[in-house]
């Protein structure tokens, strides 16, 4: 199930299950942005035939900063410098789980609808962009608040310098959060209301035969994977040069230390390789992730969209 969240004049709510504190968020000042790939005309290193690895922690720091001369430049307005509500349920371990169970069991007999609890956002507040109305605007190109992850891979290829025009892009996930959103942002019109990417995208899902998906892949300049199975896109499936962005998130045991890792959907060490950018598991999407959020809560609080 996904979160669902909101904005009041001084307040979001990320809508989770338990009790309701409310946190004021503030970006912190952080140093001068770095670089986050190569300044090399080539996306592959210097050093290396690898690809140059996008790192998302320091383009987050970049839009955070922005951010916060965004924040700070509101308030000198006198305005209210906006809040982010976060409603948990403490952060003991065994609770969460129980949380976690609770909501299967709950959804195993509907009593749980996430459409419905989406819905239930006013539109104009929804930060986390689900709101059926703010779907239906990005699909329509039309201004609205973008689904945080969506954004994140849409600014990382901005960013980054990763040609979108009628280049190639598969996208592996067809979720409403994450991979339709992506999908319409890469292939709508540059020139719309809301501006897309011009690419010619192929959206992949769970019932693509994994020959199929090769396929695909093998033809694209972009690769973007939000399945959800590690390992899910190999070397072979690689055009030489692409860029490959990994939305996945999967705990796995590894054998060598024993103990729980975080991992992508792409093998990361040997596509990175052959791709000419990639993103890592974790410091990629998740860190902008967070930071579109932040920029999503601000432009609701500033109402640039409604």
């Amino acid at each position: 199930m996904a979160a669902a969240a909101s904005f009041s004049s001084s307040s979001s709510c990320v809508l989770r299950s338990g009790l309701l504190p409310l946190r004021r968020w503030r970006v912190l000042s952080r140093p001068a942005p770095e670089a986050a790939y190569g300044t090399s005309s080539s996306p592959r290193s210097a050093a290396s035939d690898e690809a140059t690895i996008i790192s998302g922690t320091k383009l987050a720091k970049q839009v955070l900063k922005e951010v916060q001369r965004d924040v700070e430049s509101w308030i000198s307005l006198g305005n209210r410098r906006p809040h982010l509500t976060v409603i948990l349920v403490g952060d003991n371990p065994a609770s969460h789980i129980y949380v976690r169970n609770k909501i299967k069991a709950a959804a195993a007999v509907d009593h749980i609808d996430e459409r419905t609890i989406c819905n239930a956002i006013a539109p104009e507040k929804d930060v986390d962009g689900f709101h059926v109305i703010n779907m239906g605007r990005l699909c329509l190109d039309q201004p609205s608040i973008i689904p945080a992850t969506a954004a994140a891979v849409w600014e990382i290829i901005k960013r980054t310098g990763i040609q979108t025009f009628g280049k190639n892009v598969v996208v592996a996930g067809r979720s409403k959060n994450v991979g339709m959103p992506i999908s319409m942002l890469l292939h709508t019109d540059g020139e719309h209301e809301r501006p897309g990417g011009d690419a010619t995208v192929t959206i992949t899902h769970r019932y693509t035969p994994k020959e199929q998906l090769k396929i695909h892949t093998q033809l694209a300049d972009i690769v973007i994977v939000a399945a959800g199975i590690p390992k899910l896109i190999t070397t072979d499936m690689v055009k030489e040069g692409a860029a490959v962005i990994d939305v996945g998130i999967n705990h796995i045991h590894d054998p060598l230390t024993g103990k729980t890792k975080l991992v992508g959907d792409v093998d990361f060490e040997e596509v990175k390789k052959k791709a000419g950018f990639i993103t890592p598991v974790p410091g990629g999407v998740g860190p902008m992730t967070v930071a579109m959020l932040l920029k999503n809560t601000l432009i609701v609080a500033k109402k640039l969209i409604y």
